[in-house]
């Protein structure tokens, strides 16, 4: 046996992997093909078959961009939710009766976990006024510099 059909063996194994009709190594759980068997040996050491949800808000490795740590160890949350625990969250975030992630500052909701993510670096719980007219943000089209700084004025009295 070449090495890594032994390794096979010794890891239980009792035959040789499938390759496929394109001449590709197949995993036997996941069926993700390789071109070479070291390429499959490699992928096989992390290979959950699709089983690996995110511990807070249970989205599937294929539809994040990685996984992090969480209360209960490596790789236990997906990127999104390791950030939220890492920034001190201590559970996930809240979903509305309508599926959308909610802003706890505000009540902003967000159809994906990375949309909350981007709003809340910049969510000011709605308390943001401007420094001439007291308008809210959600009244003006947008924040403007003004003579105490950026972002003090609103759109309308910046320009």
């Amino acid at each position: 046996l070449c090495s890594a059909c032994s390794s096979r063996y010794k890891n239980g194994s009792t035959g040789p992997p499938e390759i496929s009709e394109s001449g590709k190594f197949v995993c036997e759980a996941c069926q993700r093909q390789f071109d070479s068997i070291g390429a499959l040996g490699g992928h096989k050491r992390f290979c959950d078959a699709g089983t690996w949800r995110c511990g807070w808000c249970a989205c599937k490795h294929s539809e994040c961009s990685g996984k992090g740590p969480g209360p209960d160890g490596p790789k236990t949350l997906c990127s999104a939710c390791s950030s939220r625990y890492k920034n001190g969250s201590t559970g996930p975030p809240e979903i509305s009766e309508s599926g959308k992630f909610v802003c706890e500052a505000c009540q902003r909701q967000f159809d994906s976990i990375g949309a909350l993510g981007g709003h809340k670096r910049f969510c000011d719980a709605g308390t943001w006024r401007c420094g001439w007219c007291a308008c809210k943000h959600s009244e003006c089209s947008g924040k403007g510099p003004g003579p105490d700084g950026p972002k003090t004025l609103c759109s309308a009295c910046s320009s």
